[in-house]
């Protein structure tokens, strides 16, 4: 994707395949899933793809998540990222700043391994309320502890809505975690949005009431949600969420007293 002269490019670490209803949940006591099924499998199935992306600004090697890591498990398999960065180029070394939208285990895959550091000179970032809810707290998972206690030395947390590189900002989207946040990416006039887990598939912006099980506080997340969903109609903003099968982009558009979501070069 093309942002004026900066590009943002998909660094594949896996997919998962899953049961729709395992993950999402629509109004109403009928099939919800069945006036959205272009966003399944042909056999049924919700895609999710597994990854985080990477930004070239200035001087600066962005990544803005990290994937879930080697991981082969419960329609879940990953481990690819690093192969991913080094077809575009990059190498471990290269990477001077991680952004983490969240800190669900499949967005810090590769933050560490096997309690080292995986990208050695960079800047962590990630909202203070993630860091708060999953590492700080007293009842603190442990495995999440364990996983990103490596990076507390190298982490730049924010707590406001701003700048982290140029042309990158963040925006704090909360309910899915407490820190969940939006990385709005900008080059002149024009903008795209990476959504992180605010949304997990398109159907989620197509029309209310949908539900992640997953949502750490599912009433405020859905009204993030809405919200997000009202902003992006018709305003030609292209966004991608890490989900989305092949972490494409699209774009939100109004049609006839409705929603509905078009993949770029669909």
């Amino acid at each position: 994707m093309r942002v004026g002269e900066l590009t943002i490019e998909p660094v594949h670490d896996g997919v998962a395949v899953v049961p729709p209803g395992d993950f999402l949940r629509g109004p109403g006591a009928d099939d919800p899933w069945a006036p959205h099924r272009q966003f399944l499998t042909a056999d049924g199935k919700l895609e999710l793809a597994l990854g985080g992306f990477l930004i070239r600004t200035g001087d600066r090697v962005v990544l803005v998540d990290t994937g879930v890591g080697r991981v082969d498990h419960a329609g879940f398999r990953g481990g690819a990222l690093l192969e991913s960065l080094a077809g575009l180029g990059i190498g471990p070394d290269d990477v001077t700043d991680v952004v983490l939208t969240h800190l669900h285990y499949d967005h810090v895959g590769w933050t560490t391994s096997k309690g080292e550091v995986v990208f050695p000179w960079a800047a962590y970032r990630c909202h203070a309320s993630d860091w708060a809810h999953f590492v700080d707290r007293p009842d603190a998972d442990p495995g999440a502890v364990r996983k990103l206690s490596p990076l507390a030395g190298r982490l730049e947390p924010f707590a406001a809505d701003g700048t982290v590189a140029p042309g990158i900002d963040v925006r704090h989207a909360p309910g899915h975690t407490p820190g969940s946040t939006i990385v709005v990416v900008s080059s002149g006039t024009d903008r795209a949005l990476l959504l992180g887990d605010v949304l997990h598939c398109p159907v989620e912006l197509v029309e209310d009431g949908w539900s992640m099980i997953y949502d750490v506080d599912p009433d405020l997340a859905a009204r993030t949600r809405e919200a997000l969903a009202r902003e992006m109609e018709g305003s030609a903003v292209p966004s991608a969420a890490a989900h989305f099968p092949g972490m494409r982009f699209g774009r939100l558009l109004p049609a006839e007293g409705r929603r509905l979501w078009t993949f770029e070069g669909a």
